[in-house]
């Protein structure tokens, strides 16, 4: 496959992905209590995930995922901050 569509389908893969978590972050913003509902342990290992994400694309030199499992990184810790503040489940949510 050309390297430039790899990229191209890594950016926009990572797009989609990282929005996918943009509602429910504005919702609890907008709301703080429904963080209280969401999962510590769901939102602490995607945000272990997403930095073994960073680091493996760090490892390999992809810019698409540099850059998305760097911003979902962030994502991830600031849903993983907004449960951890309103005192949401420690295990599975609702």
């Amino acid at each position: 496959m050309d390297a430039m569509f790899v990229e191209t389908l890594g950016f926009i893969a990572g797009a989609m992905t990282l929005f996918s978590s943009v509602p429910q972050l504005v919702a609890n913003l907008r709301n703080p209590d429904l963080a209280r509902g969401q999962s510590r342990s769901r939102n602490a290992f995607q945000c272990g995930g997403n930095l073994l994400w960073l680091v493996y694309a760090l490892s390999v030199g992809s810019t698409a995922m540099t850059t998305f499992a760097g911003l979902g990184s962030l994502m991830a810790l600031a849903l993983l901050t907004q449960t951890l503040k309103t005192g949401g489940q420690a295990g599975s949510s609702a």
